[in-house]
């Protein structure tokens, strides 16, 4: 796979992934692509380093010796959210470069602590933080948690307007030379929308916050102990002014 470039100073690095069983449960028939990033501004950054399911980052080193990028220079490691398939490399990491700085939120700081036993160079971001990497490029940090994991965040370039969203708009499929709605076919871009709302339904719905202002009852009664408790919760959703349907 090749790096490719998603603006100025930015890079997309991408290791497509087939023949497993994502997160151990779902086929995926057609891949999927785990995903980093390079920012370079007078430091580099790089966002959600990935490695192969065994922790081997073999990969990702391939493709930063393609951008001529020596993974030594990299001064900031952002973490989004702290899955094995975006930190898994960093124990590697620490064999080529000792002093590297952790930028991740105080959720993650925690896992990193017990995943790795890493608690040095860690700067802790929450909403509106900002990291200058200088040349115009300075990262914002925006805590988004659940989206799937409990540490999430998204991370934002202000120069560019890029907004790099961790897995919450993740898809699968593997990445090809073009991966941007405008770049794909009329018949790829219906592929991604399916492969989209698949990814979308077994890994991030779950972790979508219920309905507040509406409540849908589904019940069924054998022997009308259920219906009692269900005409008892309808009438306290009544009083409360909540609206509700029943089926």
């Amino acid at each position: 796979m090749k790096p490719t470039k998603v603006a100025d100073d930015i890079f997309q690095l991408s290791v497509n992934v087939e023949d497993i069983l994502f997160e151990g449960l779902w086929e995926i028939p057609n891949g999927v692509a785990l995903n980093s990033y390079i920012v370079k501004g007078e430091k580099t950054a790089i966002i959600d380093g990935v490695c192969g399911w065994e922790g081997v980052p073999g990969q990702l080193y391939e493709l930063l010796d393609k951008l001529d990028i020596d993974p030594g220079s990299i001064e900031y490691l952002v973490i989004n959210h702290m899955e094995p398939d975006h930190s898994g490399w960093i124990e590697d990491f620490k064999q080529i470069k000792s002093d590297f700085k952790v930028v991740c939120s105080k959720k993650s700081a925690e896992l990193l602590e017990q995943f790795y036993g890493h608690t040095d160079n860690v700067m802790c971001v929450g909403d509106n933080d900002t990291l200058d990497l200088g040349n115009g490029h300075v990262l914002s940090f925006h805590e988004i948690p659940n989206v799937h994991w409990p540490d999430t965040i998204a991370t934002f370039d202000s120069k560019t307007g890029t907004l790099f969203t961790c897995d919450a708009f993740g898809s699968f499929g593997k990445a090809e030379e073009a991966n941007y709605d405008d770049m794909l076919s009329e018949e790829k871009l219906a592929f991604f929308e399916e492969e989209a709302v698949r990814y979308y339904a077994n890994i991030v719905a779950a972790f979508s916050g219920p309905a507040r202002e509406e409540v849908t009852v589904i019940w069924g009664s054998m022997y009308g102990m259920t219906e009692k408790a269900v005409k008892h919760a309808v009438k306290v959703l009544e009083e409360e002014g909540i609206a509700h349907h029943v089926h």
